[in-house]
């Protein structure tokens, strides 16, 4: 641990700490963020519906409704547009089997040009707008009124789309299918009338997925970013925890080497298998040097010139005829 904490302490991996430090903080403020319109969304939806205003002062045409304004109450002038109704089956409300009217309303904004928003006038019993071949039929359902007229009430998000429109038919109060059927601009979200002419009623509270997981949503979210904040010092960590497993490998492969070095070496040459002991004791100086100089001495007379022992050489032989 200690030789591991020296490898932290370096300077390269405390920049890197720092690093790391101000990214977990960045995570720590979006988490708390999101985790503040989520209790605040909460907050809001225990207290009921809020009456919030003119829609073109709460959400922008094209922008997302989000969980602080869904559900809530606004209202809008404008006219609703000739021919840009849908039908919307599939719903089962007060245990029967409902279609939706969607109607296009057009909303004049501040530069002059007009925006289309979605309005769900209300339902009705789906047997009502059916055809004799057994299929809706949107021309049975009921005229959106004429002329300017002001509208109140509650702000939907758009339902995910799964489907198109087929002959007046949509699956789903979906904006990104309505453009492509009506034009646009389009306002993102959809209008829940309040109040609602015979034979139409008006829609209970929406309960799309979208609108019972919003909330959540942003609580979850928030979770994210602490992951994120936290994978970022693991990540640390694990890079100092990394450079210190290499620098100990390292030293194991030169320790390694270092001994198959050492045991690669012969044994040192030493005396020769022959020599016994006496050999030591003849190379061994006298006691006497007196003795040593004569015997020395007597080697040297006893040789010849050529270092061959005198006796070893031939004889000189007289001719006693030749006169010397």
């Amino acid at each position: 641990m200690v030789a591991m904490l020296r490898v932290a302490l370096r300077p390269r991996f405390l920049g890197l700490l720092a690093l790391m430090i101000v990214a977990t903080i960045v995570c720590g403020l979006l988490a708390g963020w999101q985790w503040d319109r989520a209790h605040r969304a909460l907050t809001d939806k225990a207290d009921g519906p809020q009456q919030i205003g003119d829609i073109r002062e709460v959400v922008g045409v094209g922008d997302a409704v989000t969980n602080e304004i869904v559900g809530d109450i606004v209202a809008v002038d404008g006219r609703f547009a000739a021919g840009e109704q849908v039908l919307v089956p599939g719903r089962r409300i007060e245990g029967q089997d409902a279609v939706i009217v969607v109607t296009a309303f057009l909303v004049e904004l501040e530069d002059g040009t007009e925006a289309r928003l979605p309005v769900a006038r209300g339902w009705l019993p789906a047997e009502d707008v059916t055809g004799e071949d057994g299929a809706l039929d949107p021309s049975l359902a009921p005229a959106a009124p004429e002329g300017e007229v002001r509208l109140s009430g509650r702000l939907e998000a758009s339902e995910s789309a799964s489907g198109g429109v087929v002959d007046g038919v949509a699956r789903e109060i979906a904006t990104p299918l309505l453009v492509n059927e009506w034009g646009s601009p389009m306002y993102a979200g959809y209008l829940a009338l309040d109040e609602t002419e015979a034979p139409l009623t008006a829609l209970p509270a929406a309960e799309s997925q979208f609108s019972r997981g919003l909330d959540w949503q942003n609580i979850g979210y928030s979770f994210q970013w602490v992951a994120f904040g936290v994978f970022f010092l693991y990540l640390w960590w694990r890079s100092v925890r990394t450079a210190y497993r290499d620098e100990l490998d390292d030293r194991r492969e030169e320790v390694e080497r270092l001994l198959a070095e050492s045991s690669g070496d012969g044994p040192r040459p030493g005396p020769s298998a022959g020599a016994g002991p006496s050999d030591g004791a003849d190379s061994a100086p006298s006691a006497d040097p007196a003795a040593d100089r004569s015997a020395g001495a007597d080697h040297a007379a006893g040789l010849a010139p050529s270092g061959v022992a005198p006796s070893s050489r031939p004889a000189l032989q007289q001719n006693p005829d030749k006169d010397v």
